[in-house]
């Protein structure tokens, strides 16, 4: 704890120090400090939130690509959160204190204006990346909420920033804040809480980034074809229940940042659920709760919209079985992700698949898009 707080202390000095231009990046130290903490399940999570951020803002003045633009995004952020939450309890149980810890994050996150009125500017900031917890299930067998140390991390927010000199500013807000690892271990409960944030932005002698000319192919019509691979914890060991999904889909783009997709998805299960042995070690072994199947495969389709970032595509969708021999009745799913076109026609692609509000399990591979 004291390194990171040499670290803030540090890069506050320096900014302090520096010269600074209207159109140059910016440093952020923001305190944050819990409203409400949460989960999905019937868990009641109380006591404090503590923590900090310290973001990197990349200006996006002289920017003059086709997003930025029609999104009106103010930066580009690199973000380091830190957050302490030793001494929350659950379910009003003080021999549980401890079991949450303190986690560490590092976030890619947009500042995106929604409202300026004279020099005060009201900005939505979503977030996203990886986050690392010190206290799971494995380390403290009453933590029911969190089975991994790496998990996945987002965060949305609406802050007020204003300037109170030509370089310095203050800014404002509340978020709301979740991390889980998308069900590779169990539990996976996750973690949700409402915050408030309030910090100090300071500018440096450094340009913001200018516009890259790099154009990509605009065609409002075309196809994508994604294959991934991933795994789902099982409750009885941590090797996980290996699955890959497939996508074909129809997309129309209405414009450089907002496409709309009609597509199908199918899951193929490495493991299903042995119903024929139905002991408690096969429950165990290969049971997934809300993404148990008979059968190797679950077959669905879905639409839904996609933002588009230049190469970076994110992608969400809401969708309905057609086929799905399942444990419950499930019958509806949705998707999230996204995918960074390295080439015009090829992507990397990360996409979770989610039952109600329950993570089936995220996948990792290729789409490849036909025009």
């Amino acid at each position: 704890m004291n390194k990171f707080l040499s670290v803030i202390i540090g890069f506050v000095l320096f900014s302090f120090a520096a010269k600074a231009q209207d159109t140059g990046n910016s440093i952020e130290i923001s305190g944050t400090s819990g409203i409400k903490i949460f989960t999905p399940d019937k868990n009641y999570l109380s006591g404090p939130l503590l923590g900090g951020e310290l973001a990197y803002h990349f200006n996006m003045a002289d920017n003059k690509s086709d997003y930025i633009r029609i999104l009106n995004i103010k930066s580009i952020d690199a973000v380091f959160s830190y957050r302490n939450m030793s001494r929350v309890i659950l379910n009003h149980d003080q021999a549980t204190k401890g079991i949450i810890g303190n986690t560490y994050a590092v976030l890619g996150r947009l500042e995106i204006g929604l409202l300026k009125i004279n020099r005060t500017e009201l900005l939505f900031t979503p977030g996203f990346g990886f986050l690392y917890a010190t206290e799971t299930h494995v380390t403290n067998s009453q933590n029911v909420i969190i089975g991994s140390h790496i998990n996945l991390a987002t965060q949305a927010g609406l802050k007020i920033f204003t300037p109170i000199t030509h370089t310095t500013g203050i800014q404002a807000g509340v978020e709301v804040f979740h991390y889980s690892n998308g069900a590779t271990k169990l539990p996976n409960n996750g973690i949700n809480a409402f915050a408030y944030t309030l910090g100090l932005v300071q500018k440096i002698n450094q340009s913001g980034p200018v516009n890259d000319n790099e154009q990509q192919t605009e065609n409002k019509h075309f196809f994508e074809i994604g294959a991934n691979v991933g795994s789902r914890g099982a409750i009885s060991n941590n090797k996980g229940l290996y699955k890959a999904g497939f996508y074909m889909g129809y997309n129309y783009k209405f414009s450089p940042v907002l496409s709309i997709k009609l597509g199908t998805d199918a899951v193929y299960y490495n493991t299903i659920y042995d119903k024929k042995t139905n002991t408690e070690q096969s429950f165990l072994n290969t049971f997934q709760s809300h993404a148990t199947s008979y059968d190797r495969w679950r077959v669905g389709i879905a639409l839904g919209p996609d933002l588009w970032l230049g190469k970076l595509g994110l992608m969400t969708g809401y969708g309905y079985y057609l086929h799905y021999n399942s444990y419950y009745p499930t019958k509806t799913y949705w998707t999230a992700g996204f995918k960074y076109f390295i080439t015009p026609y090829l992507a990397l692609q990360a996409k979770g698949y989610v039952h109600g509000t329950e993570a089936d399990y995220v996948g990792y591979g290729l789409l490849f898009r036909i025009h």
